[in-house]
């Protein structure tokens, strides 16, 4: 595996099955890391759930420092810092393992995450030595400050001052929403930096919590996550020496974009985690629940669900690891950290597709699985309730799943604007030629569907995107309804080609019935993803134009998908919910 893929380029060309990471190629090494995490989640974070849910934060502290202990603070920190640094395989299997208890699994993230990675990848080597150790062995707790009470999304317009005099910095301003504010030693801190009354751009800070004139909030009363700690912050002329601005002045954007895309990838490995946990809560509660003389997991309205939520974990789990082991292969022991930064910011599209969908399946997954348990799912003492409050926020935090679907378009456009990506010259040859392009009848065999599939569905990307680009140009990202169907389009190329890859990888590893049974998976998303893209593409479409040039496009489109063959439905989903339920839950897992 030596080819380095860049990022969206599973759109133009075709990906060789050498070129892809899949669980199946887990080493022993791995195995025993994820073990690792599961035993210290069932010895040391589970038996404390209701405390750490009636927001102990002590104990949050001591659990979070008992992590530490096991090197799971430390597993993105250089070793010569104090760390114990994991690919980011191994550090997606850690947010996956440490899902199962969102309030510690969000404050372990923030730690090793947003917390100290502004450091780890833009501190100079005083403040490495001086935070890095301590963050590593969880002596200090770390947290990220930037969203303010004016400014969520639109992050670059904070107010927060940060006013050079002299030998300090004087920051006023106020911060919310801060995940582990509330027992947090230090804070990343984003500010307008104004020197000699002249606003530098957006620069960033390390706040000490106990700093005359810095205010920590009352916790907030959250909605899910209860038991973490999230708080907002208060900045009255709060001074802090040159040496604790971190980076360069005016660059503040490039650790907060650098830092996000690493918490969007995290997040999407995290949230897929969960919803293999719960889905294997869902399957134990309902073959112990009877109706009308059989256990529910035998009706076939069951059955659908567990079949859909089981498909949707397995595309994307595959694209997670997928994503990782591109990044394993690009990001090499030796670069440096600033450069490696920019080697992860590479696959900003695929960080946005795993976020967004992860996020969004996890919550079809709580909303199902609650409906599963039915009038006991609306009690707190079951675990769907919780868990369906707890999966709201992933939707927003990282970037809001609407930022998220325009990086995909603009990221892309971007790279087309600069030639990484041949998308320009494909697309606009296929959109004139489209009106009398004809799809060949898709071949008999194994698969042979699906992977046609794939083959059109990126035609039909070509399509609309040629079309929407020639009408609106760069100004695409005003238009976001058509830019937010175009994502969701290509988040569904990349989510079945990435099933579509490991079942062909697995094939070619020998596992027959394994390569026969994730088919099947893959068959059900196709189901699902080519009445989505339909549905995206005519709404693209019908915004672009009206009347009989309407028409043309839109039954141009449905003569590119007409030849697909539906599957016989109902014995596809009850042939995979069997198998789930015969397992316990996801029939996939290789950790």
């Amino acid at each position: 595996m030596t080819k380095i893929i860049k990022g969206g380029e599973f759109l133009v060309s075709e990906t060789d099955l050498e070129d892809i990471f899949i669980p199946e190629e887990f080493t022993e090494e791995d195995k025993i890391i994820a073990k690792s995490a599961s035993d210290f989640m069932e010895k040391e974070v589970l038996p404390y759930d209701r405390e750490i849910e009636s927001k102990n934060l002590e104990l949050l502290k001591r659990v979070l420092k008992k992590s530490a202990e096991y090197g799971f603070t430390g597993c993105e920190i250089p070793e010569k810092y104090g760390g114990m640094p994991l690919d980011k395989k191994r550090s997606m299997i850690l947010a996956e393992k440490f899902s199962i208890q969102s309030s510690f699994a969000i404050t372990w993230g923030v730690q090793i995450g947003i917390g100290s990675l502004p450091i780890v990848y833009f501190g100079n080597d005083e403040q490495k030595r001086k935070y890095l150790p301590k963050i590593a062995n969880a002596e200090i707790i770390g947290a990220y400050a930037l969203t303010e009470p004016c400014c969520g999304s639109d992050a670059m317009n904070i107010k927060t001052k940060a006013i050079l005099d002299n030998d300090h910095w004087i920051i006023n301003g106020q911060k919310i929403f801060i995940t582990n504010g509330g027992i947090a030693d230090f804070f990343i801190v984003f500010a307008r930096a104004i020197v000699n009354s002249e606003d530098k751009g957006i620069t960033a800070f390390i706040v000490e919590r106990d700093r005359e004139g810095f205010h920590i909030g009352s916790e907030y009363h959250k909605m899910g996550m209860v038991g973490s700690s999230t708080v907002p912050l208060f900045f009255d002329n709060v001074k802090i020496p040159l040496e604790n601005q971190l980076y360069e002045i005016g660059k503040g954007h490039k650790i907060a974009f650098g830092i996000l895309n690493i918490g969007r990838y995290k997040l999407g490995a995290s949230t897929i985690g969960s919803a293999k946990y719960l889905l294997s809560l869902g399957i134990k509660y309902a073959k112990e629940r009877t109706a009308f003389n059989k256990s529910i997991s035998d009706f076939e309205l069951i059955r659908e669900k567990i079949a859909k939520i089981t498909s949707y974990i397995y595309v994307g789990e595959s694209a997670s690891y997928r994503v990782a082991g591109y990044m394993d292969r690009y990001i090499k022991e030796d670069v440096e950290p600033s450069e490696a930064i920019e080697r992860i910011a590479e696959y900003s599209v695929e960080h946005s597709i795993i976020k967004v969908f992860g996020s969004e399946v996890l919550d079809y997954a709580v909303d199902e699985i609650l409906q599963i348990y039915g009038g006991y799912g609306y009690i707190e003492d079951y675990p769907a309730s919780r868990a369906y409050r707890d999966s709201r926020i992933n939707r927003i935090w990282e970037g809001t799943n609407e930022i998220n679907r325009q990086v995909i378009t603009g990221m892309l456009l971007k790279k087309a604007l600069k030639n990484e990506l041949p998308l320009i010259p494909l697309a606009l040859k296929f959109a004139n030629d489209v009106v009398s392009y004809i799809p060949e009848i898709p071949e008999q065999g194994f698969l042979k569907r699906e992977k046609f599939a794939i083959d059109i569905f990126k035609k039909i990307f070509l399509m609309v995107s040629a079309l929407a680009v020639q009408k609106y140009g760069e100004n695409i990202k005003d238009a976001q309804i058509v830019s937010s169907s175009i994502a969701d389009i290509v988040s569904h190329i990349f989510l079945l080609e990435s099933g579509y890859l490991r079942v062909m990888k697995i094939l070619k590893m020998g596992d027959v019935k394994l390569a026969e049974d994730a088919a099947k998976l893959v068959e059900l998303y196709t189901y699902y993803a080519l009445g989505d893209i339909e549905n995206k593409a005519i709404k693209v479409l019908s915004s672009l134009f009206s009347g009989d040039e309407q028409r043309m496009y839109i039954s141009t489109l449905r003569k590119l998908i007409r030849w697909y063959e539906f599957p016989n439905y109902s014995k596809l989903v009850n042939d995979i919910a069997m198998k789930v339920i015969e397992r316990n839950g996801y029939f996939l897992n290789t950790i």
